[in-house]
């Protein structure tokens, strides 16, 4: 009897021979975690499943055969080669490695779908949670200790020891995360997590979302982390009204942005958003760059360094357009132009897109899908992220 087909149209890190017998030991139903993959085997005669892995499926991929028979297709990017669902007529699943699925919604293979049709698409929602929440805290970290001023300072040449009377207030400008307020725009898999570490950091936790009241979550769930049943955050804000997202704004210390990139959130944090927030306000944007008007919180951060230079501290005066750092992993454009103001702001940290690079990341891929694998294939169920199609 023919074995199901999975084919993994994706370059697998570290190597394929490190994520493959990971994979494979998943979908023989040996429960591991990402991180236990050293020195695993699999032979192939124990997985229920044919696995074929094509890195490079746009110069070297699957043959024609092939795509008649896969029946669930572990990619990034739909390969060139496949424009038509009626080149994959026992196609049941697709799993994306990605969160977003924009790239994947506007090909021909994706418009070509049959609305009748049973294929299921699932994004990774959910695999990034660790790595960008960490990222969130430990940037908000360095800016409340000041950590880009000495970083650059040692990069002088010859480097300078800052002494603490230079910073300000006689050098005692370490800002403590206790009892400082974050305010979470967005609540889905990623702020959660990051609602569980600043709460254990002692934060009191908000957030904003379009409907304002507690929600639980669904979807792949790392074990142990996160908020699933929505109970952290002591208020909920509405994104849909202005009055409560104002009061989300400005009582924030911490202002972090996961907002996707839609028609609806292009733009969404604009110049009242800035000018709400609070002078002493840190921005942390790890969803979108396009969600936030650039040039606006640019100003803001300029205004920022100004009143530092001149020791001016926070001001209580509503409608200033100041806030006093930003973490900045996504932009707009990206890559970001070398003559953007950004670059050159020492109260911004700038990462290229890279915060949820874990070296799990692969790992917790394929563990994804070999859960909606067995959901799919084997149990009739709906996917786990699904976005189009049957979901759980």
């Amino acid at each position: 009897m023919t074995r199901p087909l999975i084919l993994v149209c994706v370059p697998l890190w570290p190597t394929p021979e490190a994520v493959l017998p990971y994979f494979k030991a998943r979908l023989t139903g040996k429960s591991l975690p990402p991180h236990a993959h050293d020195g695993l085997k699999v032979e192939d005669d124990e997985v229920p499943y044919d696995v074929k892995y094509y890195p490079t499926p746009n110069e070297h991929g699957p043959s024609k055969e092939e795509w008649k028979r896969c029946e669930v297709l572990l990619c990034l990017q739909v390969p060139e080669k496949l424009t038509s669902s009626t080149q994959v007529p026992n196609l049941k699943l697709v799993q994306l490695s990605s969160a977003g699925v924009g790239h994947v919604t506007g090909t021909p293979f994706y418009k070509s779908i049959p609305e009748e049709s049973k294929i299921i698409v699932c994004s990774a929602s959910g695999i990034h949670v660790v790595p960008i929440s960490e990222h969130v805290i430990a940037a908000t970290m360095a800016l409340y200790h000041n950590f880009p001023k000495f970083i650059l300072s040692g990069a002088e040449d010859p480097p300078r020891w800052i002494r603490m009377p230079e910073l300000g207030n006689g050098g005692f400008v370490v800002r403590e995360l206790r009892g400082r307020t974050i305010g979470l725009l967005g609540y889905g898999h990623i702020a959660r997590e990051t609602a569980r570490m600043a709460q254990a950091l002692g934060m009191r936790v908000t957030c904003a979302t379009r409907t304002g009241h507690p929600t639980p979550i669904n979807g792949y769930l790392l074990p142990e982390t996160g908020d699933p049943e929505g109970k952290i955050p002591s208020n909920w804000y509405t994104t849909t009204d202005p009055a409560s997202l104002e009061e989300f704004y400005a009582t924030a210390d911490v202002v972090v942005n996961s907002l996707p990139s839609t028609d609806e959130t292009r733009g969404f944090v604009e110049q009242e958003a800035f000018r709400t927030m609070k002078d002493d306000a840190v921005f942390v944007n790890i969803g979108r760059g396009d969600t936030v008007d650039q040039e606006v919180m640019i100003r803001a951060l300029e205004a920022g360094l100004q009143a530092a230079d001149k020791d001016e501290g926070k001001k209580d005066k509503k409608g200033n357009l100041r806030i006093a750092a930003a973490s900045l992993d996504v932009t707009s454009p990206e890559p970001l132009p070398s003559d953007n103001k950004l670059w050159r702001l020492s109260n911004v940290l700038l990462t290229p897109h890279m915060s949820g690079g874990s070296e799990l990341y692969w790992y917790r891929v394929t563990d994804l899908a070999s859960i909606n694998v067995k959901r799919v294939l084997e149990e009739g169920k709906g996917g786990l992220n699904a976005v189009r199609g049957k979901g759980e």
